[in-house]
């Protein structure tokens, strides 16, 4: 039932686009994004310092973090994790994995799990922490959006919920129970006992974790606001190359209600309703044409998508050095078979015998 309700979600997303373009015109869309040029690659680069806090984040998060495990391979791993939850309707759940498995030689699985759990908490709380702080120095041009007025409330009210009801899961030992299910749904891969023990341990990690790193949980929290601040800064500038005046409110308050609209559609992957539609909606109503919008959301999906392109072949490297891995490890020999040399030999005493 969810696999059809998703795949729903994707054909309404991509019907919705297709609409919107052909009704803004191919010619105008395009002639908004040849005024841009070689500003996208800021918003890339702008970009790249985002994910850098988001990864100090998870850093933070890491309570007495091995020496081997080094900045770049939790970039890495953070990058391939969103990548993945760019591409799929996981609501985070399948990048939250990736992210544990590709540093678990260096980190025990189970604590990275319960870190990468707890990063995303932290995340967002930067999230709540930064659309709250938009909303209010953007106060003056509120009054343009009354007639949104409680689909914002809506919105923040996901927002907030989906946050308190990560923190609520986490303090009811989830990874336990994700146990006791596969054990239930007769999956030998998951219900093990090493995989039960693993379970406990990062349950234990993530109590323990919220009752004594309370500092380490905000600061956590304020790189997360550090990467979404940057936000309204790439707004900010998309708007000045596309020749539009803009101003630290407009992009502040573009940035937050964008936010508001992607977690009201986070079942969406790829953001398909949210990005281009989103940002052609909020800036319309702030006196800009429609067209600007779309290329704003248009611009900041190529940048997206140049960095799922960054996760991917992240995601990739690591496979292949797994593989390799594997491959170099030395084969056990197989039962049955016998070596040559070892092979028992015809008699020839009892041959001639029976000759």
């Amino acid at each position: 039932m969810m696999r059809r309700l998703e795949t729903l979600f994707i054909i309404l997303g991509l019907f919705f686009y297709g609409w919107f373009v052909h009704s803004l015109g191919l010619r105008s869309v395009y002639a908004s994004l040849k005024l841009v040029g070689w500003g996208l690659a800021v918003t890339i680069v702008l970009e790249a310092l985002a994910r850098i806090a988001n990864t100090v984040g998870w850093r933070v998060a890491i309570e007495n973090c091995p020496r081997e495990l080094t900045f770049r391979k939790l970039f890495a791993a953070r990058i391939a994790g969103e990548a993945i939850d760019y591409t799929t309707p996981s609501a985070q759940l399948g990048g939250q994995f990736v992210m544990a498995l590709m540093v678990r030689h260096v980190l025990p699985i189970a604590a990275g799990l319960a870190t990468v759990v707890i990063a995303t908490f932290a995340e967002a709380v930067g999230q709540i922490g930064f659309i709250r702080r938009a909303l209010l120095l953007a106060g003056r041009l509120a009054s343009s959006f009354t007639n949104l007025f409680w689909p914002v409330i809506g919105g923040l009210v996901i927002t907030v919920g989906l946050a308190a009801g990560l923190f609520y899961v986490q303090t009811k030992r989830p990874f336990f129970h994700l146990w006791k299910a596969a054990a239930k749904l007769d999956l030998p891969a998951l219900a093990t006992i090493e995989v039960g023990h693993a379970s406990q341990e990062a349950d234990d990690r993530l109590i323990e974790f919220y009752e004594h790193n309370r500092v380490r949980l905000l600061l956590s929290c304020l790189c997360y606001v550090v990467a979404w601040s940057l936000g309204p800064l790439e707004i900010y500038l998309l708007l000045g190359f596309l020749g539009q005046k803009a101003s630290v409110e407009v992009a502040l308050l573009t940035e937050a209600l964008g936010l508001l609209i992607e977690r009201a559609t986070f079942m969406i992957p790829a953001k398909l309703v949210s990005q281009e539609g989103g940002k052609a909606l909020i800036l319309g109503i702030l006196g800009y044409p429609a067209g600007i919008g779309f290329a704003v959301g248009f611009l900041r999906r190529i940048k997206e998508l140049v960095w799922v392109l960054f996760g991917l072949l992240a995601l990739g490297i690591y496979r292949l050095n797994e593989t390799r891995e594997e491959a170099a490890l030395p084969q056990p020999p197989i039962a049955g078979i016998v070596e040559p040399r070892m092979a028992r030999q015809p008699s020839l005493t009892g041959s001639a015998e029976k000759a």
